[in-house]
């Protein structure tokens, strides 16, 4: 049997759309049946071993960062947005983004564009990007939504450390 759970419209659209249906308490369909387990217990999934180093992707500028994550977005690919997480969050991401079989984001609403709204220069090694995401359903434009994007410099290359919708 599977259990329904309700929840404000905007409240689904904000965690949709910033890729934290992952918050705590909320939860959309039914709980994923065909996990697989190895015999030691660990969880599996399909998602690669992280690069070394020498083999990752470098994201010379924040701008850069938040753009690809706009993108994977919008392409509700949660491999890309993980991609550019920092150490920290992808600890806090992966087992979520795992139960979400690797998908954020739901058929509808749908992002139609993102744009980098504004940069913040906290220091030469840390920045906050806000990005207004817009969106769409069958029945035409939902209002824009705001996301605050923190960064860090993290061996030549810009992370992101935090999403969270921007009131």
């Amino acid at each position: 049997m599977y259990e329904v759970i309700l929840i404000s419209k905007k409240k689904l659209m904000a965690a949709l759309i910033a890729g934290v249906l992952l918050l705590p308490g909320i939860a959309i369909g039914a709980p994923d049946t065909g996990t697989v387990f190895h015999s030691n217990g660990k969880l599996l999934s399909a998602m690669p071993l992280p690069a070394p180093e020498s083999k990752r992707i470098l994201l010379p500028t924040a701008f850069q960062a938040a753009e690809l994550y706009g993108f994977g977005l919008q392409h509700r690919n949660a491999s890309i947005q993980y991609s550019i997480f920092s150490k920290e969050l992808k600890k806090v991401m992966y087992p979520q983004f795992v139960e979400l079989n690797w998908v954020t984001g739901v058929s509808s609403p749908w992002i139609t564009k993102y744009e980098v709204t504004k940069e913040t220069v906290i220091n030469p090694n840390s920045e906050v990007i806000e990005m207004r995401i817009d969106s769409a359903t069958s029945a035409g434009p939902e209002p824009s939504m705001l996301l605050k994007i923190s960064l860090v410099k993290d061996h030549n290359s810009w992370v992101i450390t935090g999403v969270k919708p921007n009131p």
